[in-house]
């Protein structure tokens, strides 16, 4: 499926007929990793695992004073607003309820519904971040992906393939976005997709869209865009030596932390997708 969907020759006609799932972890990831897949594909659906709105408001832009419930609603219409840009309706979007930076707390719940959308929409495929330790949510993204398939294939469901898009991570003392933490298990070296001009400017217009983001954004480049078959993860053990990224911004929550949390979860996990 992979050669299909990062090409634009005689494939792209089979590949705009695949019905597709992004798995973002906040309003515009799946903009800074995917846009072009968005707007190339005509039978897709994005679901956010969290608002975007952390509890702590420290970790909000400077102009936002307002509540946590109007600054998360302010990032819905900015999602809804930039996917419009790729062609994609409101009813093609879902908010699976997580909190920005807590999302790891609320697996259970996360994964049930996330198990709900799956199985209404049946895609053949689900694009989400890798596990890299460049953000908790998009680590628990990637598990919640990978959990899906371990589901489906005990209930001898359809399997879809996770594949992943791009995030960021750190490589000595700096963040690194557009090119994939290496990965000893990763399914074949990624795919680039290159942006046409009419891409690329719609690109911008979706990043536009995000305007409460704009500081923390604008620093990431427009292209080229990667995904790849989404590796064999062991989610007990760091994604990488010395310090993740997030660890290095003295959030709350250490990649330590985010481990210990996933193991004491797993068991209830597996009660909860056997039902």
């Amino acid at each position: 499926m992979l050669p299909i969907l990062a090409t634009r020759d005689g494939a792209q006609e089979e590949a705009e007929t695949l019905r597709v799932l992004f798995l973002a972890a906040h309003p515009d990831d799946e903009t800074l990793g995917a846009s072009a897949l968005l707007g190339r594909l005509k039978d897709r659906m994005v679901a956010f695992l969290t608002d975007g709105a952390p509890h702590d408001s420290r970790f909000w832009p400077p102009h936002i004073s307002s509540s946590r419930d109007t600054y998360a609603c302010l990032r819905a219409e900015e999602a809804a607003s930039a996917l419009a840009c790729a062609g994609i309706p409101r009813q093609r979007i879902t908010f699976l309820g997580g909190v920005d930076q807590e999302a790891i707390h609320e697996l259970p719940a996360l994964l049930k519904f996330f198990l709900e959308v799956v199985s209404e929409f049946q895609p053949a495929a689900i694009i989400t971040h890798p596990y890299e330790g460049g953000h908790p949510d998009h680590d628990t993204a990637a598990l919640v992906a990978n959990l899906t398939t371990r589901t489906s294939e005990q209930q001898g469901q359809r399997l879809p393939e996770i594949l992943e898009m791009t995030s960021y991570h750190a490589r000595n003392g700096s963040r690194v976005t557009g090119y994939f933490l290496p990965h000893a298990t990763a399914g074949g070296e990624a795919r680039t997709i290159d942006l046409t001009p009419e891409e690329r400017a719609c690109k911008a217009r979706m990043l536009g869209c995000y305007v409460s983001q704009r500081q923390v954004i604008s620093d990431f480049p427009l292209e080229p865009e990667r995904v790849r078959v989404a590796p064999a993860y062991d989610f007990t053990a760091p994604p990488h030596e010395g310090s993740l990224w997030y660890e290095t911004l003295g959030w709350p929550l250490t990649g330590a932390m985010w481990r210990e949390i996933v193991a004491r979860t797993l068991p209830q996990v597996s009660e909860v997708t056997c039902r």
